[in-house]
């Protein structure tokens, strides 16, 4: 699945009880749309894919994920939904699909963020209105001030374990090894950890468990 998600639609019917959790489908409920934007939306999927949630925002800020904040802003590209309309982030079990809604349905745009393309998520405040913060091959920064509050961190949460979950499937052999060789001095070994930590190699519940158990051989 590519990142700007243009064509490929499924041509089989689709159920939304089919591909929604309990908690998307209440809010999905709550969204109030109509038979042919669900359709729409709903094709969009993959077979074996789920929503999991959807927030409402009303634009959404995406620019490379560049340390020179000047190249940045100069990169940075502004996706709004039209009038009476929303930007929809759409946490699915595989990615994050973000639906910009135009006056027609047909007009919509939509960008997907595959799961293996995040590398960090948090929910911040910014000007008094909640944002997802995304970053990846780019930073994204979605408007999700039209969700309830706990609606939205309930969606951080899941994606935040996601990548977690992730990271400790792609943790590499040296990560354990470094921790279980005994017979280094425990101060170095921790030093090594937060490195791997601090590389992203680590969680921060891992790294703190291990720190502990060296701690306590000392």
């Amino acid at each position: 699945m590519t990142a700007d998600d243009e064509t490929g639609r499924q041509d089989a019917p689709v159920s939304s009880s089919d591909v929604l959790s309990d908690p998307a489908a209440e809010a999905f409920e709550r969204l109030e749309l109509g038979k042919t934007d669900r359709r729409a939306l709903l094709e969009r999927l993959d077979d074996d894919e789920r929503i999991q949630s959807v927030l409402r925002g009303r634009l959404m800020d995406y620019e490379p994920d560049d340390d020179d904040r000047e190249r940045r802003e100069e990169s940075r590209t502004r996706k709004m939904a039209s009038h009476g309309r929303d930007l929809l982030t759409v946490v699915t079990t595989q990615r994050l699909l973000i639906v910009v809604q135009r006056e027609l349905p047909a007009d919509h745009e939509y960008r997907s963020i595959p799961d293996d393309e995040l590398e960090r998520v948090t929910l911040e405040t910014a000007n008094g209105n909640q944002r997802l913060v995304v970053r990846g091959a780019n930073r994204y920064y979605i408007d999700v001030s039209r969700s309830p509050t706990d609606v939205a961190s309930a969606a951080c949460t899941r994606l935040r374990q996601r990548l977690e979950d992730q990271l400790a499937d792609e943790q590499p052999a040296e990560t354990t090894s470094a921790a279980d060789q005994s017979d280094d001095d425990p101060l170095e070994t921790i030093e090594r950890l937060a490195t791997l930590f601090e590389q992203g190699h680590l969680t921060e519940q891992e790294f703190a468990a291990k720190k502990r158990e060296l701690l306590d051989r000392i």
